[in-house]
């Protein structure tokens, strides 16, 4: 195997969709003051764990070509660590994530699967998430589109992270039977 692979071929790699690629994204596009979610168990004893919560606060990178450069390490500032970090040389609570290479399956525009190994810090941008992805989580500001949700469980999940009324906001209308309609008769047997 070989990690070369022609420009045409790499550039279609990094714009892929992330449903194109086991929700690996191809490139992350990063900034200082992002806020990032970290999608491995990197060190549990450090509160660095699957779907913790931080803001990018620092990183190292080297040039791959004249116009891009890739990761080596992000530093994130856990925002809801249970207890505090302490990393020799950095601040309370900023951690070092570094790059890791696993094999993720493409589909390319053309319907061809092919598997690649993917060089990448663990995280993601963390805007908003699915409601699957929320459960267990208390957010201040909880921003719901109810009306694309399946039924009244979907829209509990949606709902139940705000921790207020006045920080929860339903971005369109919606049909109020999903909130009065009852429980579907499979889920009552």
């Amino acid at each position: 195997a070989t990690n070369i692979v022609n420009s045409e071929l790499q550039d279609m790699l990094w714009n892929l969709s992330h449903h194109q690629s086991e929700h690996h994204p191809g490139k992350l596009s990063l900034c200082i003051g992002l806020p990032v979610m970290i999608k491995v168990n990197e060190a549990t004893e450090c509160c660095v764990t699957n779907g913790a919560e931080g803001v990018a606060v620092g990183r190292t990178s080297h040039p791959i070509s004249e116009y891009k450069v890739a990761l080596d390490t992000l530093f994130v500032k856990l925002t809801a660590a249970p207890s505090k970090v302490q990393v020799k040389g950095l601040p309370e609570n900023v951690i070092p994530l570094v790059h890791q290479t696993r094999k993720v399956k493409c589909k390319l525009p053309n319907g061809k699967l092919i598997e690649i190994n993917r060089d990448q810090v663990p995280v993601v941008p963390n805007f908003a998430m699915t409601d699957f992805a929320s459960q267990g989580r208390t957010r201040p500001n909880n921003v719901c589109d109810i009306q694309n949700c399946k039924n009244h469980q979907s829209v509990y999940t949606c709902l139940s992270p705000g921790s207020t009324l006045a920080g929860t906001i339903i971005v369109q209308p919606f049909n109020p039977s999903k909130l009065t309609g009852g429980i579907a008769g499979s889920l009552r047997q």
